[in-house]
């Protein structure tokens, strides 16, 4: 255990290393987060008359969607970096040595959390300066665990297309698929204004349940009936795409 806690954080540093060694690889996943709170909360400013959203504005209605994407970017890194490695024969070298091999999958994902935590904080920070009113202690540590649960979800998703690929060249599909994810849910607008097959998609979208659950504790008080949701099914993307990528990791070590 001792040794694969050890290998686990030395892996963790390395990656966070490569922030500044690479930040070719870091910062559009900081600047896209911000990009998106900036021009959604201009382009959709008309949305806050919406009685669903009660004359909330609607850059504080965009915070939390932003400070997601900001950890689900931060995890689809993890896995851009360990395709790398792959590629430079890192990985192979991991493999054979005594360290745990759950080790490879746990040490990208620690450095994910640690990005998530910073680019949240930054997304926090630009909603305060743009005029949004910041959150309280317990409504903002419910934004960083919903970001967090993403974080380690698309982790988890990357880190097993990166397992099965080999190569750098599938992190188009890790992000597509982060797209997808978020822009079938509520990301532009609250549940209670969609209708058809768009709110079809968002009422069986995971992601649903973590916005909602960020916003609801970033625009009103934090609530169990709004808190739950989005732990649950963090926790099952967590699972079943933690599962996705465990068996990316047999595969690769047969």
């Amino acid at each position: 255990m001792r040794r694969g806690a050890a290998m686990t954080a030395a892996i963790a540093g390395r990656n966070l290393m490569l922030v500044r060694r690479m930040p070719s690889v870091f910062i559009p996943s900081m600047v896209m987060p911000l990009f998106i709170l900036i021009a959604t909360a201009g382009a959709f400013a008309g949305v806050s008359a919406l009685p669903a959203l009660d004359g909330v504005s609607y850059l504080a209605f965009t915070v939390p969607m932003a400070a997601l994407m900001g950890g689900a970017f931060a995890g689809t890194n993890s896995g851009i970096t360990l395709a790398r490695d792959i590629e430079t024969g890192f990985v192979d070298r991991l493999i054979a040595s005594p360290a745990p091999r759950l080790s490879i999958i746990a040490g990208p994902l620690i450095a994910a959390l640690a990005r998530s935590v910073f680019t949240t904080t930054l997304i926090l920070t630009a909603g305060a300066i743009g005029g949004s009113t910041p959150p309280s202690v317990l409504a903002a540590a419910v934004l960083y665990l919903m970001a967090a649960l993403f974080c380690v979800a698309g982790g988890c998703w990357a880190i097993g297309v990166a397992l099965r690929a080999g190569t750098v060249q599938a992190a188009p599909l890790m992000t597509v698929v982060i797209f997808i994810s978020i822009f079938s849910s509520v990301m532009y607008a609250p549940r209670e204004a969609m209708d058809g097959w768009l709110r079809a998609i968002a009422d069986r979208n995971p992601v649903t349940y973590l916005l909602e659950a960020a916003r609801d504790a970033h625009l009103d008080n934090v609530t169990w009936d709004g808190f739950w949701p989005g732990v649950v099914a963090g926790a099952l993307l967590i699972v079943v795409l933690g599962a996705w990528a465990m068996t990316g990791l047999r595969r690769l070590a047969r």
